[in-house]
């Protein structure tokens, strides 16, 4: 090597094959690793490339490695030409011998030596280690260089001798390092809880509104776990886990959890994520590639190369869409600084924060209720949905009910003016179906004295938040109808998020396109108002008489 005090002798095929846990940082199971030694043997380019378990894909894989590697040490100036090391690594399955797993592997030493000839590549040696032995398939002498025991460690001229003589150890096997992050066996009754954390999530952030409540409940508990893991914790409940695994799912958790990679933060997140990602067993192994992804910034951070790229590759491998995870390995490849990831992490999580902050505030007027009352309020809307849809009406039984609903929610008005704060379950679910009807929508809106719109602004954001799941669809209407009372107070922020709203629960929803058209245009609402006032006083002076129907 480069002086006498660093020098490492491989001077011969043992040497060669024993070498490769030290020039890698860890023995690759089931792997493809290349070496294109450089002027002291390890300073050159390596990579690895795992080998899946159906052979069939073997030749696809290594001709896939070989072009890889050809561009990956082009781009680090090295030429090829100059020889390259192949290593083929794998250990024996059940009922099957070293012998035979090494014969197994021989043609995919000859397909990256043919795709490497292709690219005028030159290789060396190609190395089997299988069960502790190697094999060079390149001696095509009977007998020799098959199978023979890797050097002990009491051999003098051994690499493993010379290396501990520098202060090197060999680097852990691939599978235990692994260990940290990778679930293991399933445990029926939490993946079940998972399944249902998923759908609650899911349903939850079927709106912006919902999906802002959610994310603000996921950026607590990641601060309360990493509380927890800084006072020495190394377990969650079974509910805290599950709901940040599905929490994570969301970039902006995301990036508040690489913001939690503070110096003093890294042992403590590290065990929190390879936590949670241990739990993300088949069939939610889609479920781990967030958390992984966070392992792996934070191993890049302390850096644990090794850990970091091994994580990102089961990231990559089960979604390679993933682009926050293909960058962070780009990263760990290209040399970049990770503490300039974590920057603009924590720019970008403020900069959400503060808008988050924001529009959960708002959103509270009109969003859902989860608390108690939910299972109420749904059991309400079941009873009265069904009842209102096994209902068919003529065109005089639907005029009917349509100046009924009118009546009811003039009724429900005055109510709140003289200070109540609710209504009737009944009442509450009859209006929310009733103003499904685009026409008593329309007479409903706000066209009264301006001393009326905190009444009326009262009663549209209570009725949207009894819209629980699965009756979310039911509350367009309301979300309109709260947009225009606050557009018409001047409150334009709200107004624009209850539109929006609507528009995401229904993207075909008119009358919430139009009005948050208008908004975002600057029209005058005044001129709308004028019009809607127009339409309310033609719908009172038309109005039969009802007992005549």
């Amino acid at each position: 090597m480069s002086t006498p005090d660093n020098t490492v002798q491989v001077t011969s095929l043992p040497n060669l094959a024993q070498i490769l846990p030290y020039l890698l940082g860890h023995y690759p199971d089931d792997s493809i690793a290349l070496h294109a030694p450089g002027p002291n043997f390890h300073d050159g380019p390596t990579m690895t490339c795992p080998l899946p378990d159906d052979s069939a894909e073997w030749q696809a894989t290594a001709e896939h490695a070989a072009r890889q590697f050809v561009a990956y040490a082009h781009d680090r100036g090295h030429d090829l030409a100059e020889g390259v090391i192949i290593y083929l690594c794998r250990e024996p399955r059940p009922g099957q011998s070293p012998g035979e797993t090494a014969a197994l592997l021989a043609p995919v030493g000859t397909w990256l030596t043919n795709e490497f000839v292709e690219h005028r590549a030159n290789v060396l040696q190609t190395i089997g280690l299988v069960a502790n032995r190697w094999w060079a398939y390149e001696c095509d002498v009977d007998g020799c260089c098959e199978g023979d025991p890797l050097p002990s460690p009491d051999d003098p001229t051994s690499v493993a001798v010379q290396m501990a003589r520098l202060g090197r150890a060999p680097g852990p096997r691939t599978r235990d390092i692994i260990k940290e992050f990778r679930a293991a066996t399933a445990d029926p009754a939490f993946l079940m809880d998972l399944h249902t954390a998923a759908d609650y999530f899911n349903s939850r952030c079927a709106t912006t509104a919902g999906r802002d409540a959610t994310l603000a409940l996921t950026l607590e508990q990641i601060d309360a776990a990493m509380s927890r893991f800084r006072d020495g914790a190394t377990a969650l409940t079974r509910a805290m886990t599950t709901q940040l695994i599905v929490g994570l799912q969301d970039a902006a958790a995301l990036e508040a959890g690489m913001a939690h990679a503070e110096d003093s933060d890294l042992p403590h997140a590290r065990r929190l994520w390879a936590y949670l990602a241990r739990h993300c067993a088949e069939p939610f192994r889609q479920e781990a590639v967030p958390v992984l992804t966070l392992f792996a910034f934070v191993a890049w951070r302390q850096g644990d190369l090794i850990a970091a790229r091994l994580a990102l590759r089961d990231a990559i491998t089960t979604d390679p869409e993933y682009e926050l995870a293909t960058g962070i390995h780009l990263g760990t490849i290209d040399g970049e600084d990770p503490r300039d990831w974590l920057a603009s992490a924590r720019e970008g999580h403020a900069h959400r924060l503060t808008h988050l902050q924001h529009a959960v505030e708002v959103a509270s007027e009109y969003r859902p209720t989860t608390d108690n009352t939910a299972v109420r309020f749904r059991e309400a809307l079941d009873a009265a949905t069904s009842h209102h849809y096994d209902q068919v009406l003529g065109a005089d039984e639907r005029l009917l009910a349509r100046y009924g609903t009118i009546d009811i929610v003039n009724g429900a008005l005055a109510d709140f003016r003289s200070g109540r704060r609710e209504l009737s379950d009944e009442i509450a679910a009859r209006i929310i179906l009733g103003l499904q009807d685009l026409h008593a929508r329309d007479v409903a809106l706000s066209t009264g004295e301006e001393s009326d719109l905190p009444y009326e602004r009262q009663l549209w954001g209570y009725l949207a938040r009894r819209c629980v799941p699965p009756h979310t669809g039911k509350a367009p209407p309301l979300l309109t109808l709260l947009g225009w009372v606050a557009w018409r107070q001047g409150d334009t922020v709200t107004a624009s998020h209850a539109f929006a709203e609507a528009v995401d629960i229904y993207p075909g929803y008119t009358m919430a396109k139009l009005l948050l058209d208008g908004i975002r245009n600057e029209c005058d609402p005044a001129r709308l108002l004028a019009m809607y006032r127009d339409a309310a006083a033609e719908f009172a002076a038309s109005r039969p008489d009802l007992d005549t129907l």
